[in-house]
């Protein structure tokens, strides 16, 4: 690495740390918004129950407000705890907490909320981004970067416009298109391996997204997928939940696609490179080869992601399994999407590796060629 090139990677990762720490502390630096503030627990004290049978523990809490409308004002409240109940908080003096401060009919109400985890979870968020630039340098700061303008797409952009009434399948489409080519611009380049990952990786979203749309009429699914999807239902009745589940589909398919697809595009590059005599036929067989040794490795990636997302669910189910038999499981509603979910990104991710191998074997093999007459070959 010359003088000129490492400068350049020095820059790339101070700029890129700089950008990801700013979003940081604008995602997670906030202490106030609406009528949650931070607040430091003063004193807490608790209060005798006039019901002897009620489990129920009252405590009367002092709060030192340090943001908001009342930071610097200290204001007392009254918090429950129940014994045994997992949303118990614990409070401790002198710990900061959420608290609630918000006026009603001239009244103040004020009471205790969460415990203030914002900090301490951009502390961490930290940790794993200066771990990963130090270890993986450019490349790893690339990658966080192209993350970060991932979650810009999908929530700063896709969310609003939903929201708006804009249909969700094709609104999906385009925002995977965006993040498919930013992500891979942002970590292979301008180059004919970010061309061939790219069309593997958008044909791999829209047939995990057609295979989708297909399950969903064929099981007739109404995209009724847990309390969520009812509470967004209420809050919004022109939703198309149907419509949100595919674009969920599609969104969660993207990551393993896109792996998958650089991968394959990567190492068929390096092969043609090392065997410039290789025809379309041996690079594509030599593509669908490691595409079989990969997708021995992602299907279980996928189904365990969703099975330990899901492990609390599993439990209720065989806790209570007279009531929960099999085949009542798998006619319920939001199991017939999570199934549908897994299949279908599974369906992409399958298909993305001929389709990736194939781009790859036309290009590679007439770019190899040109590039062993002029004696200039060279890893994109």
């Amino acid at each position: 690495m010359n003088e000129k090139t490492s400068k350049t990677s020095w820059l790339i990762i101070i700029v890129g740390l700089f950008f990801m720490f700013l979003l940081l502390f604008h995602v997670f630096g906030s202490t106030h918004d609406g009528i949650y503030a931070t607040a430091r627990v003063k004193s807490i004290q608790q209060i005798e129950s006039e019901d002897a049978d009620s489990n129920e523990k009252t405590f009367s809490v002092q709060l030192d407000f340090l943001s908001g409308p009342f930071a610097g004002r200290t204001m007392d409240a009254e918090h429950f705890e129940t014994p045994g109940s997992a949303y118990n908080l614990d409070l401790k003096q002198g710990e900061t907490i959420l608290a609630v401060a918000e006026k009603q009919e001239d009244q103040l109400i004020v009471g205790v909320d969460e415990h203030f985890k914002s900090h301490r979870l951009m502390f961490l968020s930290m940790v794993i981004i200066i771990v990963i630039a130090l270890i993986a340098g450019v490349n790893g700061v690339k990658a966080m970067l192209a993350l970060f303008f991932t979650l810009i797409i999908i929530f700063g952009v896709m969310a609003r416009l939903l929201l708006q009434g804009v249909s969700p399948v094709p609104l999906a489409i385009v925002c995977s298109l965006a993040i498919i080519a930013i992500n891979i611009v942002i970590i292979a380049g301008r180059t004919r391996k970010a061309f061939i990952a790219g069309a593997g990786t958008l044909c791999g979203v829209v047939l995990a997204g057609l295979f989708g749309w297909l399950a969903a009429s064929l099981l007739k699914l109404n995209g009724y997928s847990g309390d969520e999807s009812t509470f967004l239902q209420i809050l919004n009745s022109s939703i198309d939940l149907r419509g949100i589940m595919i674009s969920g589909i599609i969104i969660g398919a993207l990551g393993a696609v896109m792996d998958v697809a650089i991968s394959i595009s990567s190492s068929l590059l390096e092969i043609s490179l090392a065997n410039p005599s290789y025809n379309r036929k041996k690079l594509f067989e030599s593509g669908m080869n490691i595409g079989k040794d990969i997708i021995g490795s992602m299907v279980n990636t996928l189904i365990l992601a969703y099975t330990g997302a899901s492990l609390t669910l599993i439990l209720v189910f065989a806790m209570q399994k007279d009531d929960f038999p099999l085949i009542k499981i798998m006619n319920m509603e939001f199991i017939s999407t999570e199934v549908v979910r897994s299949l279908a990104g599974l369906f992409g991710m399958v298909l993305a590796i001929p389709i990736t191998a194939l781009v790859a074997s036309f290009v590679y093999t007439r770019k190899t060629r040109d590039q062993i007459e002029t004696g200039t070959a060279k890893v994109e």
